[in-house]
């Protein structure tokens, strides 16, 4: 019988290079039958296809540079699916247990109402900002996300290329499939980075000093992600990471399971860049966070992708806001997937949010040039926004423009 890996001991393969023998569907089993569904891109576009299968203990990632022309994020999804092993798209694409809190976060934005204001006069929407010094395009930027080589063969050096190419910025996962240093070279753009703890702090203490001789402006701690994740999918599908993908920085995925603030100010004494909270759920944690010298809160549920049953962060997201009243920038993310998504998390109090899976995808369909393309079309999404809401700026977004009837 088949042992079928949970997510923890998923990742653990990459470290170790032992997850082939654990495959019952060979990972090239599964991208060869694939094959004849690579034809199919986003229209008007050339194909985006996966190589040729290669040994069964070999991860082929989708390969090639193309711009997209995106109807709309959500369509993705279903594009990317047709190019990625399905055990790969599970992985990225799947919630936790009955997938509950994933679908929570796009009900919830849905259910929002926005009431714009006519006959304003205002300019032509400016969709730039600073967030913690760093001069951004847009208030949208790319949420830390792990082994991005399942996406494509560029892997976090397409994603950060592409994300600074549209003039954002890009937060690198601890649990990388490209080092600290070949990212930071990839893009001119600005750069966190994210931070799971080990239990020996002396790994942890040389991923953050490694992370800002390498020009990284802040460290993201993630407080939500250490237990392994549940994906139904994958382990149907019996999927294993694949060897030849390691997490080059960790060096391994087994990270600190139990954290408090004592985590926090150790990441403080050892770093001198600002440290941003990630995985605030309550307001009574964004106001300790605040007290002990926090530079910033992202409010996430982590994509669904942990406990489920979480609430959407959009209906977390003015509570926490109330509870940092402006001491601090507070950051969104978890379902976003349109201009009037960004909008609507900006008029209830956030200062930006955080693509996830739609860089994912973008990625696979077209490398860096896919993720700008991403950028570009939630960009464009947002000024339409903004110009028929009536405003000109992104500071000019509050709650006057939400319909409370």
């Amino acid at each position: 019988m088949s042992h079928v890996l949970s997510r923890r001991e998923f990742l653990a393969a990459a470290a170790t290079g032992a997850a082939a023998s654990a495959l019952p569907i060979s990972v090239a089993s599964a991208q060869a039958s694939n094959t004849e569904s690579t034809a199919g891109s986003i229209a008007g576009n050339a194909s985006t296809s996966a190589p040729a299968p290669a040994a069964a203990d070999i991860y082929v990632a989708p390969t090639g540079e193309r711009e997209l022309v995106i109807g709309s994020l959500d369509d993705l999804e279903a594009q990317a699916r047709k190019i990625l092993p399905p055990g790969a798209f599970a992985y990225i694409a799947s919630g936790a247990d009955n997938q509950v809190t994933i679908r929570s976060n796009r009900e919830e934005l849905d259910r929002i109402r926005l009431l714009p204001r006519y006959l304003v006069g205002k300019p032509a929407p400016d969709l730039s900002t600073t967030l913690l010094g760093e001069k951004l395009s847009m208030p949208i930027i790319t949420a830390p996300m792990g082994a991005q080589g399942l996406a494509h063969e560029s892997a976090e050096i397409g994603a950060a290329r592409g994300t600074g190419e549209a003039g954002t910025l890009y937060t690198m996962s601890t649990a990388a499939n490209r080092t600290i240093e070949e990212v930071a070279a990839a893009t001119r753009g600005p750069k966190w980075f994210q931070i799971y703890l080990h239990d020996d702090r002396g790994p942890s203490r040389e991923l953050l000093q490694r992370a800002e001789a390498a020009g990284f402006t802040a460290i993201v701690f993630t407080i939500d992600a250490f237990a392994p994740g549940a994906s139904d999918d994958t382990v149907r599908l019996g999927f294993s990471f694949p060897p030849n993908l390691p997490l080059v920085n960790s060096k391994t995925p087994f990270f600190k399971r139990s954290l408090g603030w004592d985590d926090v100010e150790f990441i403080q004494r050892t770093t001198r860049l600002p440290v941003i909270l990630k995985g605030v759920v309550s307001p009574e944690l964004a106001r300790e966070a605040v007290k002990r010298g926090v530079a910033a809160i992202q409010v996430s549920n982590h994509g669904g992708r942990g406990l489920d049953g979480i609430p959407a962060t959009i209906t977390l997201l003015p509570g926490i806001v109330e509870a940092v009243d402006g001491r601090v920038p507070v950051i969104m993310d978890s379902g976003i997937r349109r201009g009037t998504d960004v909008f609507k998390a900006l008029a209830l109090g956030a200062d930006a949010v955080a693509l996830g899976r739609p860089v994912l995808y973008g990625l696979a369909l077209g490398g860096s040039r896919g993720v700008k393309s991403v950028y570009d079309r939630i960009a464009a999404e947002l000024q339409r926004a903004m110009l028929i809401a009536g405003v000109s700026t992104i500071d000019e977004i509050n709650s006057d423009y939400i319909y409370e009837g």
